[in-house]
């Protein structure tokens, strides 16, 4: 049995598009592969539907135009921490566009094969980011030039174990592996995460990565180096 399989009595996979055949074929599908129920989710159910319990959400960027698709960034956005967000037939986008969905965790494009969107899903449920490896550096680059920021060494305080925690993230590590790493359970992973985001005032991993590069070694941490396998392409 799959990890999919495995979490999707957990997790549920909500699906935000407009209804058409080809989605209701695609719900098919998936429903298929990962042997789990997903929902399909309208614009104006986002509230009732995200409110109900944790989830994957794939939003389905060919169904908006750009004005409702700025409405849902909005929308989502409270929503950044209960859930785990996907864009689904996205264009080849830009370390800018990425960067306006600082809550999105996993990329997929139009032309990607049902196995690949699975795969990627299965490992969206383990904790894992699914961004090429390209699109995390263009991400980083990104940050180094709009976001460069001095910290005060005083201000910021964590522990050991969460400056362990960020060794282990910018390696590409997922949730799970760090947990296997420090025999600790995810849910203390997903803890210290939590903790170490507000802290350092970062919204996703590729600003806590980022962050870490340039500031860990400032309080009392070694050098750190983003590994050349973090990522699937």
């Amino acid at each position: 049995m799959s990890k999919a399989e495995t979490t999707s009595d957990s997790y549920t996979l909500l699906l935000i598009s407009q209804p058409s055949m080809s989605v209701s074929a695609l719900i098919a599908c998936l429903e298929k592969e990962i042997r789990g129920t997903v929902e399909l989710v309208s614009p104006d159910t986002i509230h009732e539907k995200l409110t109900e319990r944790s989830g994957l959400v794939l939003i389905d960027l060919s169904a908006f135009d750009d004005t409702a698709t700025e409405r849902l960034k909005h929308a989502l956005t409270p929503y950044a921490d209960q859930h785990v967000f996907a864009l689904l037939n996205a264009h080849d986008l830009t370390a800018k566009e990425l960067a306006s969905w600082p809550f999105i965790k996993g990329v997929f494009k139009k032309d990607d094969e049902l196995s690949h969107l699975c795969y990627g899903i299965e490992k969206m449920f383990s904790g894992e980011y699914w961004l090429p490896r390209h699109k995390m550096a263009a991400l980083i680059h990104y940050y180094q030039q709009h976001y460069q920021q001095t910290i005060d060494e005083q201000a910021i305080v964590l522990t050991n174990r969460e400056q362990e925690i960020l060794r282990h993230l910018v390696t590409g590590a997922s949730n799970q592996d760090i947990a296997n790493a420090l025999a600790v359970s995810e849910h203390t992973v997903k803890s210290h995460l939590y903790n170490v985001f507000k802290k350092i005032n970062v919204k996703n991993r590729v600003q806590a990565v980022f962050w870490a590069k340039n500031n860990l070694s400032l309080i009392g941490s070694v050098g750190i180096e983003l590994g050349s396998d973090s990522y699937d392409d």
